[in-house]
């Protein structure tokens, strides 16, 4: 990502999605984005969790800059276990 600013690959139940990530922000921020830009307003942001490619659940209060996630990340962003859709 360039200075400050840059896109995320997020994968919302299996549809990639681009979006607009600050680095300073926390990585909790994408995840309405990523929600509203995939049509998934079923259930709030906080139903969720976002995993990096390996399944590891990410830390979404850490900044996004805290990851030094490479241009060619993919996250991947499902319900949280037990809530249905």
């Amino acid at each position: 990502m360039s200075k400050n600013k840059g896109t995320l690959t997020v994968v919302v139940n299996g549809t990639p999605t681009e979006v607009e990530a600050n680095e300073n922000a926390p990585l909790q921020t994408i995840i309405s984005k990523a929600l509203h830009a995939s049509g998934n307003a079923g259930q709030p942001p906080e139903n969720w969790e976002l995993r990096d490619a390996n399944g590891n659940e990410l830390d979404l209060t850490k900044k996004i800059e805290d990851y030094a996630f490479p241009a060619t990340v993919i996250l991947f962003l499902n319900p949280k276990a037990g809530i249905g859709g």
